[in-house]
């Protein structure tokens, strides 16, 4: 009996006939020798709710400053401790997301960078405005590199504090003649200065008064300011950026390689070309064995690279056109990820398969099942998903729902609900008969599980009786 394939990357293609098939809340893994299938597709992180506030919504950013974590959101800075109480420290302004950085002194000093400016930020009161004047006005970026603070602007300027201080030497600069600088980012070692145009990488010489020295050009920009993930602690240590061509890179060494599907690259494109360029965002975090790199652009699109296995999946949340998910920060043991449209503080969880209260509905869209252009008659299609994840505490009964097209994907009928089998119940595997006759295009299969239960899908195979179609 033909295999009904199953993409290990979603794809969902200029036109739905050209699809390879999708991943939406799923994604393929790998399995080990005598697994029934080569690959399994899970579903993606659940999100169990650890705090909430109602002062403000959309997360901006995180900073941990060890026993506490501030916590960025619209117009307001907080912070939370290891048992997830909340306090609120007082006004950030802006809404946009931001950049901030930490430096060794004692204690330590923090600042963060808004679209509205440089602030000092401490993890017991309210955020004050920057206020060595040798700063110019409006940085784009904020890190920290050695214990030195460092800034990028849109002139192509990159300043340096003094080391471990917020004290800034006016003459503590240098300039990217041409580059509108766009981020700063410590990684490896090396500073990076990503511009609209190419990337500057300085290593620390301990010169004064500036103390870095430029040791190579990357011939590659950055699409936007927040647009850039991985040297985050925690995760995988592998700096991925999306570039100022659309495309998205993985840095090995100094040498940027490709690494985005011409569906993500299409969608990043649309977002700049719509004005929302600063809204694109990457941020990382783990999942059993899998490192997630995440962009996302709000009410726009959410991708995820899988870094283990070298594959993308959508994520939507539940009425939405991406993933509610924004920022993460590993912290208290736990990855921690922030909400694009509410209060909601959540954790990453595999074993929790709600997004807080909304369902975290798993969907995967098959490949062609058979050639072109002979159509087929399909009396029965069988689909080998893990059976009796039913929960008592849960949902005792789960279901699958199945759809099938009949023309590449063009069009798609009625889903049919079938069992996943209640606790202990094992025996059967969800099964449709009489798909119906493809129309040349070939047949397509769409299961979705809404459920909150664990979902394994390790493939499918058609019973098939070959018809020539004349359409």
């Amino acid at each position: 009996m033909p295999s009904i394939v199953f993409p290990p990357t979603s794809n969902p293609g200029l036109r739905p006939q050209e699809s390879a098939g999708r991943l939406v809340n799923a994604f393929a893994e790998k399995t080990l020798v005598g697994a029934p299938s080569q690959i399994v597709h899970r579903r993606s992180a659940g999100l169990p709710r650890m705090a909430q506030t109602f002062l403000s919504i959309h997360t901006r950013g995180f900073l941990d400053v060890g026993s506490l974590c501030i916590w960025m959101l619209d117009e307001r800075v907080l912070a939370f401790a290891s048992d997830f109480s909340v306090a609120d420290l007082g006004t950030l302004s802006g809404t946009e997301p931001v950049t901030t950085a930490r430096n060794n002194a004692t204690p330590k000093q923090n600042v963060v960078v808004t679209e509205l400016g440089c602030f000092n930020l401490f993890d017991s009161g309210p955020p004050t405005a920057f206020a060595d004047p040798d700063l110019p006005a409006s940085p784009t970026s904020v890190c920290d590199f050695d214990g030195y603070f460092v800034w990028s602007f849109g002139s192509g300027f990159i300043y340096a504090s003094d080391l471990n201080s917020v004290n800034v030497n006016s003459l503590s600069f240098n300039i990217e003649q041409g580059l509108f600088g766009r981020r700063v980012v410590r990684y490896g070692g090396r500073l990076y200065y990503f511009g609209d145009k190419w990337t500057a990488v300085y290593r620390n010489a301990a010169t004064i008064p500036f103390p870095f020295a430029r040791e190579v050009t990357i011939a590659r920009g950055i699409v936007g300011t927040h647009a850039i993930a991985g040297w985050e602690a925690g995760w995988a240590n592998q700096l991925i950026f999306a570039g100022d061509d659309f495309i998205v890179y993985k840095l090995n060494g100094y040498t940027p390689e490709p690494i985005s599907t011409d569906d993500v690259s299409r969608d990043i494109q649309r977002a700049v070309l719509a004005g929302k360029r600063n809204f694109i965002e990457a941020f990382v975090y783990m999942y059993g064995r899998s490192a997630i790199w995440v962009l996302t652009c709000k009410g726009f699109f959410t991708w995820e690279y899988n870094l283990t296995s070298g594959e993308w999946n959508e994520r939507r949340s539940y009425n939405r056109a991406g993933w509610t998910g924004v920022k993460s920060v590993r912290v208290f043991d736990r990855w921690m990820i922030g909400d694009q449209y509410d209060g909601q503080l959540y954790s990453i969880s595999g074993t929790y398969f709600l997004e807080g209260v909304r369902p975290l509905v798993w969907m995967v869209e098959s490949g062609v099942a058979h050639g072109f252009p002979l159509g087929v008659v399909i009396p029965r299609a069988s689909f080998h998903i893990t059976s009796g994840v039913g929960d008592y505490a849960r949902v005792a009964e789960p279901r699958v729902a199945i759809t099938w097209s009949l023309d590449g994907g063009e069009s798609w009928g009625e889903p049919v609900l079938r069992s996943l089998g209640g606790p202990g119940k094992t025996l059967s595997h969800p099964y449709i008969l009489n798909s119906g006759l493809s129309r040349g295009q070939g047949v397509r299969y769409r299961l979705e599980v809404s459920d909150p239960v664990h979902v394994g899908l390790n493939g499918g195979v058609i019973d098939v009786q070959q018809r020539a179609y004349s359409g």
